[in-house]
């Protein structure tokens, strides 16, 4: 979609230069413009392969995670088979309780399994 915006900017310049040098001005901004869009790009992609996975770990899993203000939550996390609870804000974390009985883990809405299992074939085929 923004290519496709840049190319019709990129004939507007075209429309509205009255003289060459103007036209040639508009293509070389163009250009770079686009050079630095490719760049964006290819450098997500490389961080994307370098860094599949960043915080996924066998060991420690987030089972649920409750809201109590814009920036602070409880979170619920099994570490070593046991759950934990923790209390976190923007500056801390605090390690408030461990759970005798363990929370079964939250079940995910439809259109969260639907659009994981899309990522899932996505990468199968990449």
């Amino acid at each position: 979609m923004s290519v496709l915006f840049l190319v019709l900017l990129g004939f507007s310049g075209f429309a509205f230069a009255a003289n060459p040098a103007d036209a040639q001005n508009v293509m070389t901004m163009m250009t770079s413009l686009l050079g630095v869009v490719i760049v964006i790009l290819l450098l997500a992609w490389l961080v994307k392969k370098l860094n599949p996975q960043l915080g996924a770990s066998e060991h420690f899993k987030v089972v649920r995670s409750m809201p109590l203000g814009t920036k602070e939550r409880l979170m619920i996390i099994e570490l070593d088979d046991k759950q934990h609870l923790l209390g976190v804000t923007p500056n801390s974390i605090n390690y408030l309780y461990q759970l005798e009985k363990p929370l079964p883990q939250a079940e995910m809405p439809m259109m969260a399994k639907g659009i994981s299992e899309l990522l899932k074939t996505s990468k199968k085929n990449e």
